[in-house]
Parts: structure tokens; sequence; C-alpha cells
């Protein structure tokens, strides 16, 4: 079966009639609850609504990776006309990133799963990332300490977001990381050579929710994400006056105690606001 993005990819290079391309958008409109698929500006080969559905089931899609006799390579784009890779290996292992178009496509096979991390691995070691969408590659994305990042795993339209700490090779450090309902806090995830990719609005605002559902938010001032105070119930917290003294308050909803979360002046241990306040003091040459 084949994701959306790889969908994308075929209708972007076929035309078809209008009667077919109906029945086309009917497809994904019951398989993924919609989809943002055009018509193709610029189409490479004709389409028949029958052949759609044989790629969908048997055919290779953009982002496959196949083998092809003794070398292997990541399928670019699919038309019944042709199947042309982006990338391939000669025959002594070196990855080559130019397209080629299959003379027998009929020969290609899919890649069985050792390969497929080899080649996953030459792919990542040269500092790129495979697109499904415009079948090219783009240079992998590296996020700065505390960004969102997210890993797309190949063959699968869920994607895992995550505020990024560091990396060790193809192992990722994350403060919070959701891949569909499941959040970590503080991991390591095992991406096996995917690139990390830079996340939209709505990825951040997913990890968000999962995060709050959990009762848990982010702290900019000590970049934690921390148990969330609840409102309105008299909570004990402490706060720096502008004497930069440390005071003692209780949350009950008001404007003043969420203009402290939000700056950072809220804080829900004693010993931490003692330190906290000895710092401030400190910079301020007030110690």
């Amino acid at each position: 079966m084949k994701t959306l993005n790889q969908i994308y990819r075929y209708t972007a290079d076929c035309h078809f009639s209008d009667e077919d391309w109906q029945r086309v958008l009917e497809y994904c409109r019951k398989r993924f609850k919609g989809g943002k698929i055009h018509k193709a500006l610029y189409p490479k080969a004709d389409s028949t609504y029958r052949q759609f559905r044989k790629w969908i089931e048997t055919g290779f899609g953009a982002g496959d990776m196949v083998s092809y006799g003794n070398t292997m390579g990541i399928v670019s784009s699919s038309t019944p006309a042709s199947i042309v890779l982006a990338a391939y290996c000669d025959y002594e292992g070196n990855l080559i990133v130019n397209d080629m178009e299959v003379l027998e496509p009929q020969r290609l096979q899919a890649l069985e799963e050792p390969r497929i991390t080899e080649l996953r691995k030459l792919v990542f070691e040269k500092g790129l990332d495979f697109q499904v969408r415009t079948g090219k590659f783009n240079k992998i994305y590296t996020p700065q300490k505390y960004f969102y990042a997210t890993i797309e795993y190949p063959n699968s339209d869920e994607v895992g977001v995550g505020m990024y700490l560091e990396s060790d090779n193809s192992n990722h450090h994350f403060l919070a990381y959701l891949y569909g309902n499941k959040l970590q806090m503080d991991c390591w995830i095992d991406s096996n050579y995917t690139p990390l990719r830079q996340a939209t609005e709505a990825d951040i605002k997913r990890l968000h929710a999962a995060t709050s559902k959990n009762g848990l938010s982010y702290n900019e001032r000590v970049h934690q994400f921390i148990k969330t105070p609840q409102k309105g119930k008299n909570n004990v917290y402490w706060y720096l006056n502008d004497r930069f003294e440390l005071v003692m308050d209780r949350d009950n909803g008001a404007k003043k105690h969420q203009e402290r979360w939000d700056a950072g002046n809220y804080i829900l241990d004693f010993t931490e606001g003692l330190l906290f306040m000895k710092e401030v003091k400190k910079m301020r040459g007030k110690a």
C-alpha cells in the first residue's frame, strides 16, 4: 500500500481523464479522510484509474528502496510509462545521486530489510534527505538545541515530533517525543538513519497538546517540562518582586499569576526560589 505523499507524487506525474480523476479523489477521501492532491500541471505520462489502483497494490512509489540486479536504489518517480531512480549504488557499493530511468522495470524487486538499512545509511552519511513529494534530495536538517523536529518514518503517514536536544549519529535525544499516542520524556530515539525534519506549527501544537494532557507544560527559564499548576485551587508558589525579594503567593486564576508564569517568574519549589533569587541578585550586583 502507498502513503499519501507517494500518491501525491504519482498523481503529480500522471494525466487522468476527468472521470478517472474523480475516482482517484474519491479513493483518497475514503482512505485518508481527505488529502490535498491536485491535477498534474506537467504530466510525464497518462494513467487510468485502473492503472492507479494496480500501482497502489503492487507498484513501486517515490521513496521505495528497490533492488535492480546486483545493485539497489531509491525510486524518484513511477508512472505507467516508466520508473526513475533518484539514486543508486554502483557495483562497488558507492552511492550515485543521479536520475536513472530503469530500462527493465519488471526486474525491480523490493529491497530486503538489512539492505534497506545499508542504503539509508549511505544516504544519511552523504548528508542528504529524500523528499517523497518532490522526488528529490535536500540537505539533511540539523536542528538547534530546544528546537522542534520530526521523524517521518518510511512507508507510513505517521510522523513523530519532539523537542530536540542532541544527536549521536542517527540516535536522537529529545526532551519530549510523541509518536502516535505514545509520549516519552527525556528519551533517546533511534531513527534508523531516517533524517530529522523541521516541525510544522501543527506538529508543535500536537506535541504540546499531548504534554498538556499529561499535566506538563514547558518552562523556558529552566528548559524543562514541569507539572502544570492547577489554576483556581489556591496553589502555593513563589516569585521575585520588584525589590528581588522571594514572595509567596497563591494562584487563584487571576491574570497576574499567568503573567508571572509566562515570564518564568513562577517557582513551585522554595529552595529553587532561593537559588534563583541569589542568581538574579548576583547578576544585578545586589548580592
